[in-house]
């Protein structure tokens, strides 16, 4: 109930009461309106004090807000709770305000936090660790890595005449060879070859009146019958460009090195293919052989230039000999692409005081200077058969006389037959012969050379090879009769 209506209802004074009354109503008079100012100061007190802590806290919150964005808005709802009329009951702590406390009916969406930044411990295993960036090859000329593969190859042969001047005993033997191959920090190749041949030619005749000749020579040996171990091949290949290769030998280089020899199931250097050197390649390759340096560069996919110098006794540096003063070859060769398995060549040597290996002594027997043209191609006809051949022309002049000789021959092959990576072939054709001359040096019959040899590959590390070499006319000599050379080639490769 109001104040006001209380003082009405209260009793009049009476005058006539004693002092003491009189006191008494002055005090309870004093009294009450002591109390009547208290509590309208309590009431004015309460609203100053109730909005000065709501501004205070919303000070407050706008100053402890993690997030400023949305201080603002809690600042306008603030005001708006301001106006409602105050509860005396609620106390508000300024020393414990927070934002939180503020909004007791609707809690404000809770501040965005910023992530608390882990520990070092926890961040690193969640960087991706970068991969080791390999150092590309002799990007450091100090670095110099060597890479050398084995590889090695036996031939067990047997062999024998069964006809003719040249009728021996048969014979057993090997060609063993090692081949280190050394790859020089991705630059370049250098290729060892160790050899020892133990098997002697079968075209040899201890009878009265009897003679050697080179015609009918096996492919996987030289004669050699001692079996001493020696170094074969010592030669270095690299790329000068992607498409010219460099072949420098060092010892026993051979033409095929560097150049295509386009035969290719004839020519496996002795360990596959034909049984007779005849057979192997044509005759001109064997005009460039010892020390120098061969180039192989392809102009296109399908035409190739090769060129080479060669010098029979390069390494010796007495008079006569050496890299220009004594016997050397000189080949260039252009060869064309006709077919997927199909090419054709066109070659040219001039050697100094060269031989073929092959033919008749008389075509062997050269000094002087010689020009060597060669036309010579295979022909993959079907998968299971190709053609080839080839023909020779040789122009010596020698300070006894100048000579012509001839050679040819012509190939077919079966390959697959019978079994996958067997090989049948078949050749004719005529060693090298002095067709004319201006001195007693002609050839006295044109002989020719038959062969036949079937290879069987038992698996990939060993094949087994008979064949059999029919001369009409040895030595291209009327006056001997015709011989039959055997032969049994085992090659083993690992």
């Amino acid at each position: 109930m109001p104040l006001s209506k209380i003082i009405l209802r209260s009793k009049p004074i009476n005058m006539k009461t004693s002092n003491q009354d009189l006191n008494w109503l002055a005090i309870t008079a004093s009294g009450l309106c002591a109390t009547l100012l208290l509590v309208t100061g309590a009431q004015a007190a309460d609203s100053i004090t109730t909005t000065t802590t709501s501004k205070s806290a919303t000070a407050t919150f706008a100053k402890h807000s993690p997030n400023q964005l949305i201080a603002p808005r809690r600042k306008k709802r603030l005001k708006k709770k301001a106006n409602q009329k105050p509860k005396t009951t609620a106390t508000v702590a300024p020393t414990t305000t927070s934002p939180t406390d503020l909004s007791q009916t609707t809690p404000p969406p809770a501040p965005l936090t910023p992530p608390t930044p882990s520990a070092p411990t926890e961040v690193t295993p969640a960087v991706p660790v970068p991969a080791p960036v390999e150092a590309p090859k002799a990007a450091d000329p100090s670095q110099f890595s060597l890479t050398t593969k084995l590889e090695g190859q036996v031939i067990f042969g047997a062999t024998g005449v069964f006809s003719g001047d040249f009728e021996r005993n048969a014979a057993f033997g090997h060609r063993t060879r090692l081949e280190f191959i050394t790859d020089i920090n991705g630059t370049g190749t250098l290729t060892t070859r160790l050899q020892a041949v133990g098997l002697g030619s079968s075209n040899q005749s201890t009878a009265p009146g009897g003679f050697t000749t080179n015609e009918g020579n096996l492919s996987f040996t030289d004669g050699t019958t001692d079996s001493s171990v020696s170094i074969d091949a010592l030669k270095y290949e690299f790329a000068l460009t992607p498409q010219t290769q460099v072949v420098i030998a060092a010892n026993a280089g051979a033409s095929d090195d560097f150049t295509d020899t386009i035969n290719p199931y004839f020519d496996g250097d002795g360990a596959s293919g034909s049984i007779s050197a005849f057979g192997n390649r044509p005759s001109i390759y064997y005009t460039v052989g010892g020390v120098g340096v061969g180039i192989r560069h392809k102009f296109s996919e399908s035409t190739e230039l090769s060129l080479g110098y060669l010098a029979n006794d390069g390494q010796t540096p007495a008079a006569g000999s050496g890299l220009f003063g004594g016997g050397y070859g000189a080949i260039a060769q252009l060869t064309f692409k006709t077919g997927e398995n199909s090419k054709v060549g066109v070659t040219y040597t001039r050697t100094l005081n060269a031989e073929f290996g092959t033919g008749s002594n008389n075509a062997n027997e050269l000094s002087g200077m010689s020009n060597n043209f060669g036309l010579q191609g295979s022909f993959q006809l079907s998968p299971e058969f190709a053609l080839g051949g080839w023909a020779g022309y040789t122009q010596n002049q020698a300070p006894g006389g100048d000579r012509q000789i001839w050679n040819w021959a012509i190939t077919a092959a079966a390959p697959d037959l019978g079994g996958k990576g067997n090989l049948a072939g078949f050749l004719i054709g005529q060693e090298p012969r002095v067709a004319s001359s201006s001195d007693d040096t002609t050839d006295t019959k044109a002989g020719l050379h038959i062969e036949g040899f079937y290879q069987f590959k038992v698996n990939d590390s060993l094949s087994i090879t008979p064949g059999i070499i029919y001369l009409t006319a040895p030595n291209q000599d009327a006056n001997r009769g015709s011989a039959v050379i055997g032969a049994l080639r085992t090659t083993f490769t690992f």
